[in-house]
C-alpha cells in the first residue's frame, strides 16, 4: 500500500492508495483527515492524472517555500490545497465529502512546516515514475 502523509501523528491528512494503483493507475483510495478535534474518513476514486501536477506544484512549493499546491480527485470528493508562507509555515486547506461532491463535508485546515512535506513529496515522485509508460 502506498501512503501519502501530511501532518503529525495526531493531526493529518493521510491518502491511502492500494497497491494495484501503481498497475492500473486508478483506485479507490482511502483518505483519514484527523484535525483538531475533528476526524473524517472517505473512500474518493483517485487516478494517477490526479497526482501529476500536484507532484510537480509541490515539488516547487518545497524547493522555494512560495506559492501553492493543489490536488483534487478526478470526482471532486477530496481536495486540498497547500500554501506557503513566510517562515516555513505551509497551510492545507480542504474539502472532503462523503460522496462525491453531496451529503455531509468535512472543510479542513491543517498548520506544518515545510519539514512535513519531503516524505510526502518522495511517495509522490515515485508513484508519478511508476505510471509514466516505459518507466522502470
Amino acid at each position: 500500500m502506498n501512503v501519502i502523509h501530511f501532518g503529525t501523528e495526531s493531526e493529518y491528512i493521510k491518502i491511502m492508495l492500494p497497491s494495484s494503483y501503481s498497475t492500473d493507475g486508478w483506485a479507490q483510495a482511502s483518505v483519514e483527515i484527523a484535525v483538531n478535534r475533528f476526524r473524517g474518513e472517505i473512500n474518493p476514486w483517485m487516478e494517477a492524472v490526479d497526482f501529476e501536477l500536484f507532484t510537480k506544484q509541490l515539488r516547487s512549493l518545497y524547493e522555494s517555500l512560495r506559492g501553492e499546491a493543489e490536488f483534487t480527485a478526478t470526482e471532486q470528493q477530496f481536495n486540498m490545497k497547500l500554501a506557503a508562507s513566510t517562515g516555513g509555515h505551509i497551510q492545507i486547506t480542504g474539502e472532503a465529502w462523503s460522496l462525491a461532491t453531496y451529503e455531509n463535508k468535512l472543510s479542513f485546515v491543517l498548520e506544518l512546516d515545510q519539514s512535513y512535506l519531503l516524505a510526502p513529496l518522495r511517495v509522490l515522485e515515485s508513484l508519478v515514475v511508476q505510471d509514466v509508460p516505459g518507466a522502470a
